[in-house]
């Protein structure tokens, strides 16, 4: 009895691994994962150089874990393995049904360092950059405001029993070097109290902060640019909700359960009376609406992010904005053209912010940059 159970074993184990060998040579690649919303490897290229400096070693390990038979349906079991263990997180990502939350991100140090896959910050770092765009608010002659929008990990924190290794570090520098030099705006403290006292202000499943929390944003570099009494109440606004859709966290975390996000789009009688162009390209309105078909349902706003985006209302003489921003301004700039004519440029990418601002005759400045991109990139210290 104990040999043929035995037998009926290696049988069996033996059937699973030539199903899924045959599954994997006979079905075809897949270029992209929805559940992950990213691109998969695809067979690496073979030839001598690769062979010999074991590249092709390394992305044949890659194209397999990829392309591996029922993938998603493992992917999401070691999701469902790790919650059913009370770990609490998978990937990096913080669980509770209601909020999920990146607590890992890679450290830059410097150009030719960084920690990957860490809670830590490299403060030298933060206080670099700091500084160096602290000298820019000094001489930029014009009024700037900078926001930086906080992670989801540090608004969210009173859902998690997780002590965040270097707390409010962070935006405690950016008030401390920039309140005075650069504008600074403090949204640390704003989007807890919002989000503490239940408001829907940052994405349970994406890193984003949503519509509404764009909105609250929207009230503060108002504020901070002298316009408080041209902010537009939120009555003002038609409220369109879209279809429910989960967000890049809830990819990296891959859980089986968790509450899934609503996108709204806020809408005005005017939206026909804007001439929006992306790199060059017109956009028909604030919201690209074949986004929401699409993985990246937050692309919906301006059509993503672009190198440069410009948002003029047609008929009227106007002061201009130059924004320079990362994709958390996106869902922002619509409001902020309610005011403004709006030159919006990547701050991943512009060389020469002052001559940016000279070039389009900026009359203020928004610089936005949120705290994961401060923490992984140095982007915000070549702001010149």
């Amino acid at each position: 009895m104990k040999k043929r159970a035995e037998r009926l074993t290696v049988i069996l184990f033996c059937v699973i691994i030539a199903s899924l060998s045959l599954a994997f040579l006979l079905l075809p690649d897949r270029e992209f994962s929805p559940q992950e919303n990213r691109a998969l490897a695809s067979f690496p290229e073979l030839n001598a150089e690769t062979f010999f400096s074991g590249d092709f070693g390394k992305e044949m390990n890659l194209y397999f874990a990829d392309q591996f038979p029922l993938r998603t349906a493992f992917v999401k079991l070691k999701g469902g393995a790790e919650l059913g263990m009370l770990r609490g997180e998978n990937n990096g990502v913080l669980y509770s049904y209601d909020q999920l939350a990146v607590k890992n991100f890679n450290a830059y140090k410097s150009i030719l360092e960084s920690t990957e896959d860490t809670d830590r910050i490299y403060a030298a770092s933060i206080r670099a950059q700091l500084e160096s765009l602290a000298r820019f608010g000094e001489s930029a002659g014009i009024p700037i405001v900078t926001l930086i929008p906080p992670r989801t990990i540090d608004v969210a924190d009173s859902s998690f029993s997780y002590d965040r290794p270097d707390g409010d570090l962070l935006y405690d520098l950016a008030s401390a070097l920039l309140k005075d030099k650069a504008g600074y705006v403090d949204t640390l403290s704003l989007f807890r109290e919002k989000y503490e006292a239940g408001e829907y202000v940052y994405y349970r499943t994406d890193h984003h902060w949503t519509t509404l929390g764009a909105y609250y944003a929207y009230c503060e570099v108002m504020d901070a640019l002298g316009k408080a009494d041209d902010i537009l109440p939120r009555e003002a606004f038609e409220v369109e909700q879209t279809e429910s859709f989960s967000g890049t966290t809830a990819a990296r975390g891959n859980f089986p359960f968790y509450r899934k996000d609503v996108l709204e789009l806020w809408r005005l009688p005017d939206d026909g009376e804007y001439e929006i162009l992306a790199d060059g390209e017109p956009l028909d309105g604030f919201y690209a609406l074949h986004h929401l078909s699409e993985s990246d349902k937050y692309a919906v706003f301006l059509d993503g992010t672009h190198n440069l985006t410009t948002v003029k209302k047609r008929g009227e003489e106007r002061e201009t904005l130059l924004v320079a921003k990362d994709s958390f301004a996106n869902c922002l700039i619509p409001f902020l053209a309610r005011e403004y004519d709006v030159v919006a440029v990547n701050i991943h990418t512009i060389t020469s912010l002052s001559a940016a601002a000279e070039t389009y005759g900026a009359d203020a400045i928004l610089i936005l940059c949120n705290g994961e991109n401060l923490i992984t990139t140095g982007d915000l210290g070549k702001i010149k």
